[in-house]
């Protein structure tokens, strides 16, 4: 069945941002519609543990780091920037809106979060990361012996998680985007900020003449809003537009 048949797929992924950096999660939006680009600044998958022990290039680790986004609803958007235990990485209500399947064209991919539980599976997916690069510590020598195959392999394992009793982040509905994703505005579906008309109004005196003009297309909506309330804005740029 075609998935735009189905209204419980969503078309769509968000970039939520962080504090980080001693900057705040909007100052760090703020930054990323300036150079218009998202950084793979980390390494989430299970192996990341491994790379120290196999004495990993800085460049074949870098290789791993992804850019993380979520197919869950705008309006389910507030759950994932509620304190969660055990989680790492605090997100806040800010972030981008980018159309699903042109992510996908350029590379994204959901992550994978394989059930453990009572299995051997986390120490047949161990073996099989050390199979793969227990002698291959850089990009060349990975390439060398697997050539064209060596960029797949650093990307299906950058994918893997296992969930557990004590970890759990499956319901995130996490994708995965390797490495830095550069767009344009005309990408963003829509910006995701809990006070849209204040947003906008630090992109008029953060961002140039010619940014903030184009900002002004794109749909501002808080994760707070409802359905009908971000269709109303949607429809509001819509006419207003030039």
């Amino acid at each position: 069945m075609n998935h735009k048949l189905r209204d419980d797929v969503s078309r769509f992924l968000v970039h939520l941002t962080r504090a980080y950096g001693g900057y705040s999660a909007e100052d760090n939006l703020l930054s990323i519609l300036r150079s218009k680009k998202l950084e793979a600044r980390n390494v989430h998958c299970l192996f990341h543990h491994k790379f120290k022990q196999y004495g990993f290039s800085k460049l074949l680790q870098d290789r791993f780091r992804t850019v993380c986004l979520t197919e869950a609803p705008i309006p389910q958007i507030r759950y994932l920037a509620m304190e969660i235990p055990k989680r790492r990485i605090r997100l806040q209500p800010y972030g981008l809106v980018f159309r699903k399947q042109s992510l996908m064209h350029q590379g994204a991919s959901p992550a994978i979060y394989l059930n453990a539980k009572g299995t051997e599976l986390s120490n047949y997916l161990l073996r099989e990361f050390q199979r793969h690069f227990a002698d291959h510590n850089t990009v060349k020598l990975l390439k060398k012996d697997y050539t064209d195959e060596a960029d797949s392999i650093i990307q299906y394992y950058a994918l893997i998680n296992t969930i557990s009793d004590r970890f759990d982040f499956s319901w995130e509905r996490e994708w995965r985007f390797p490495g830095d994703l550069a767009f344009n505005y005309m990408d963003v579906y829509a910006i995701v900020a809990p006070n849209p008309r204040k947003f906008l109004l630090r992109c008029e005196r953060r961002l140039t003449p010619k940014a903030y003009k184009l900002i002004c297309r794109i749909p501002i909506v808080s994760p707070d809003w409802n359905y009908e309330r971000i269709l109303h804005e949607f429809a509001v740029k819509l006419w207003n537009a030039d």
